[in-house]
This record gives C-alpha cells, sequence and structure tokens, in this order.
C-alpha cells in the first residue's frame, strides 16, 4: 500500500496511526531510515539493525550504515 503524506517546513513526516499501531510504534521508539535507489525505508529500530536491513535486500543501505560507522 502506498500512502501519500507531506513533509513539513522542518523536514518532519508523520507516520500514519494504522501503521505505527501495525510495526508497534510507541512514543519515545527509534525508528531507522535508510535510502535504497529512489526510495525510503523506514523500519522499528530491531536489536541488531545490519542484520533487519540485510532482510530487505538493502545492500546500499547496509554499505551506508557501515561507513558511517567507521567514520564515528
Amino acid at each position: 500500500m502506498t500512502e501519500e503524506i507531506k513533509v513539513s517546513s522542518k523536514g518532519q513526516i508523520v507516520i500514519p496511526k494504522y501503521l505505527r499501531d501495525s510495526l508497534g510504534l510507541k512514543e519515545g521508539d527509534v525508528v531507522m531510515i535508510a535510502k535504497h535507489e529512489n526510495r525510503l525505508i523506514i523500519m522499528k529500530k530491531p536489536g541488531d539493525p545490519l542484520a533487519a536491513l540485510s532482510e530487505t535486500g538493502s545492500k546500499v543501505a547496509i554499505k551506508n550504515i557501515r561507513r558511517h560507522i567507521k567514520e564515528e
């Protein structure tokens, strides 16, 4: 399903309630966002973020995260 939402002047988006509910997202939860080709992937932060990204097939996202970890 595709959902149309607006980006605020501060770059913020609102995740619709039915999606938050289906993912079990609550106030204060951390989500991860990754760019894959021309798409954004948003997911609840799992115990092992790299393993979760590999499940999405996002090799590019994994490389970017590993690069950021090395830079830190």
